[in-house]
Formats: structure tokens, C-alpha cells, sequence
């Protein structure tokens, strides 16, 4: 999957999510973490809504070439990606709340977004994964099955929702965060 989506991506797509929470880490430095932790998760947000309510749609509605076409490109390097992305964020976030000293009494906000972030790395590296991976094989396949390519797009669309509803929570749970709860 790395030489479909070219090396020097896939090396970028895990170095710079997963180095960028470490650095920020080692930094000590609270306004650096968050800067870091709030880029990568609103990248993480708004491609997960991207894929959801733009991309998928418009992927099951392309032809089967043209749908074959764009997936060839897209899906080996967003599965590369999006992985280190979800990583660097949950370790970003839980660094950060080290670093403000939440852990020494944490709040049930800071326990629910916890919940949230781990739901969302199962879901992310369980069945969001398998699709992912179903597709790339069943691209880079002698003689791509469409209808079924289609049908685990499908199934990835709809998790992908779900991925939505639980970063909109965990957006909330954040706010509850901020203003103590």
C-alpha cells in the first residue's frame, strides 16, 4: 500500500502525525500541544466529514471506471494516513491533559472524551480499516469486482457517520473539559 500511495507520502503520513504530539510533548509547553493536538484533530474532524457527507456520495455515484479510477489514487493514501492522524490525537490530547495536571482530578468530561477517543481508534483501526483494505485489494486486483468494491464503499459511508456522531461528541466533551464539567 505504501508504493501505491508513492514512499515519500507514506513516510510523511506517519512521521509528521506521529512526530508533531511527541514534539509538542517534549516542548513542555502547553500552548504548543494544544496547537498541535487542535491541528491534528480538526484535520482528523474535517476529513472524516469530507469522506462522509461529500466523498463517499459522490464516489457511489461514479461510474464503476471512474469510481475505480479515483479509489486507486485515494484509498492508499488515506488508509496511510488517517491512521498516525487518529493516533497523534488521541496521544496529543492525553499528553495535553497531562501537561495542564487534568489527570490529578479528572472530570467526567475528561472520562467521557477518553471513552470517545478509544471508540473512535477501534472503530478507526477495526472495521473502518477492514474496508479500507478490502478496497485496496480489490483494486489493485488482476480484474477489479465492482460490485463489490461499491459494497464495502457503501459500508465504509455508513461507518463513517458514525464516525462523525462520535467526534461531535468528543467535540462536546472537550467544551465540557473547558468549562470544568
Amino acid at each position: 500500500m505504501a508504493a501505491a500511495a508513492t514512499r515519500p507520502f507514506a513516510v510523511g503520513a506517519v512521521v509528521v502525525p506521529l512526530g508533531l504530539p511527541v514534539l509538542g510533548y517534549l516542548s513542555n509547553n502547553i500552548q504548543v500541544m494544544f496547537t498541535v493536538h487542535l491541528f491534528l484533530g480538526a484535520f482528523w474532524f474535517g476529513t472524516s466529514v469530507l469522506g462522509a457527507v461529500v466523498l463517499g456520495p459522490v464516489m457511489g455515484s461514479l461510474s464503476a471506471e471512474a469510481n475505480l479510477e479515483f479509489a486507486e489514487g485515494f484509498v492508499p493514501k488515506m488508509n496511510l494516513l488517517m491512521e498516525p492522524v487518529s493516533v497523534g490525537v488521541v496521544g496529543s490530547g492525553i499528553g495535553l491533559a497531562s501537561m495542564m495536571g487534568l489527570w490529578a482530578s479528572p472530570t467526567p468530561s475528561l472520562w467521557a472524551a477518553l471513552g470517545l477517543a478509544i471508540a473512535l481508534l477501534v472503530l478507526g483501526f477495526g472495521p473502518l480499516h477492514s474496508f479500507t483494505t478490502g478496497m485496496f485489494d480489490e483494486i489493485a486486483a488482476e480484474e477489479t469486482d465492482h460490485e463489490r468494491l461499491a459494497a464495502l464503499n457503501k459500508k465504509y459511508g455508513m461507518l463513517s457517520l458514525v464516525e462523525l456522531v462520535l467526534m461531535i461528541a468528543i467535540v462536546a466533551t472537550m467544551s465540557g473539559i473547558r468549562w470544568g464539567f
